[in-house]
């Protein structure tokens, strides 16, 4: 049924599902050297989740420049959350705060521009989208693969054959569930998250602008409660009247939770008590992130998230012409700010690993294996490294200097959690 003559292979593309960073990156490397893609999305259009969130490129900026064609790594800047401030030399530390204190607890070094970037996720990806033909609404459900194809199958009921299905679907992809069968599921971290967008005026943005002009965390020492705050947007030019607008989340170990927790719904009456426990959390803090937090308005969208992680295991045998890239593989907690470098960097692997073998049907199985095994032995780490710090940023009195949320990104880690 889903047989195809030789002269058609050759035409076959590749199945990219997911429009995210990883899958965007790879139809750009494709689109470079003429080989045909597809690229489909289960989301209605970019604006299906909002805005998203800030983004910290750092090991992985080699690997995105060899990628990105010449005429989108001109346009990098422009994704950049603050380029005015990059252009002025500004750099961020990332210190780390005892919110109960305010007292400064650590920061990292200062970078520049070609070692660390932070862009904001809703722009990069637009970026990467430059020239590609999105198809959105597309549901993946199921794949069927032969010695010389393989078909992807749509909850709309339509099939689309081509030479590889590369999942780029996410943290929860489905991809990995029609994959692995009965080993798909992420592992739950007891780890709950509210975050909101907060517009402020300048002079409201002063002294945690002051601190860090682009991103600072900390955790309470009296409650445990974790708390970060990233800078999404920013004026760019002195005169302008235009808002700065910083993400804030806050979580903390739901095994012991710092007041009551709210519903799961996004009824009203769970948006109150959302923003009740943001400002019930936020006046035992210390200044300057006590007054900044409850500057929260009543009528704030709060997102809430369970936090969970899929840390590949070894052995996992892709199945044929289906692979899993970026969250699909290695979905990991935000807590050291590294999966999207590993997404880029399974893009690169996957240009240097499986594409060369792309027509050759007798080594094609073969690379996708050797590809996968390399991503597991790079990311497993990195996720068990990044559960750690998750876990570590809600244990105030356990926390070393020693731990994943305080030690140095790095693409290749030595961690088995």
């Amino acid at each position: 049924m889903f047989d195809c003559t030789s002269s058609e292979r050759e035409c076959l593309p590749v199945i990219i599902i997911g429009a995210g960073i990883s899958g965007l990156l790879l139809a750009q490397e494709l689109r470079k050297t003429n080989t045909p893609f597809r690229v489909f999305e289960r989301d209605k259009d970019f604006l299906t989740r909002g805005a998203g969130w800030g983004l910290t490129l750092h090991w992985s900026l080699p690997a995105l420049r060899e990628l990105l064609p010449t005429d989108l790594h001109a346009q990098l800047r422009d994704t950049y959350v603050d380029r005015a401030a990059v252009e002025r030399g500004e750099t961020s530390t990332f210190p780390f705060f005892d919110l109960s204190t305010g007292e400064r607890k650590g920061a990292s070094p200062k970078l520049s521009e070609e070692a660390r970037i932070r862009v904001t996720r809703e722009r990069f990806r637009k970026l990467l989208a430059t020239g590609i033909d999105i198809e959105w609404g597309k549901v993946f459900k199921e794949s069927h693969d032969t010695s010389e194809s393989v078909a992807a199958v749509f909850e709309d009921g339509s099939t689309h054959q081509g030479r590889l299905i590369v999942g780029c679907d996410g943290g929860h992809s489905r991809v990995r569930r029609a994959l692995l069968h009965q080993r798909y599921n992420n592992h739950p971290i007891p780890v709950r998250l509210l975050g909101f967008t907060l517009a402020v005026k300048a002079e409201q943005a002063g002294p945690i602008r002051a601190l860090d002009p682009f991103f600072l965390q900390g955790t309470a020492s009296v409650s445990n409660v974790f708390m970060y705050i990233s800078l999404l947007e920013a004026p760019q030019t002195p005169d302008c009247n235009s808002a700065y607008v910083y993400q804030v989340c806050i979580s903390w170990n739901t095994t012991k939770p710092p007041c009551d927790i709210p519903a799961r719904s996004n009824s009203a009456s769970a948006q109150q008590e959302r923003i009740a426990i943001i400002r019930e959390v936020s006046k035992q803090w210390a200044e300057p992130f006590k007054t900044f937090v409850q500057l929260i308005p009543d009528t704030t969208n709060v997102q809430q998230l369970d936090i969970s992680d899929f840390p590949p295991s070894a052995g996992v045998d892709a199945a044929g012409r289906v692979l899993l890239v970026g969250d699909a593989c290695h979905a990991m907690s935000m807590y050291r700010g590294e999966g999207a470098n590993h997404a880029i960097v399974d893009v690169l692997e996957l240009k240097e690993r499986v594409l060369p073998h792309l027509h050759r049907d007798k080594t094609l199985t073969a690379a996708v294996r050797k590809f996968e095994e390399g991503v597991i032995e790079r990311t497993r780490p990195a996720v068990l490294a990044s559960r750690k710090a998750c876990l570590d940023a809600h244990d105030w009195h356990n926390l070393t200097p020693d731990s994943p949320l305080l030690t140095r990104r790095q693409m290749h880690l030595k961690f088995d959690g």
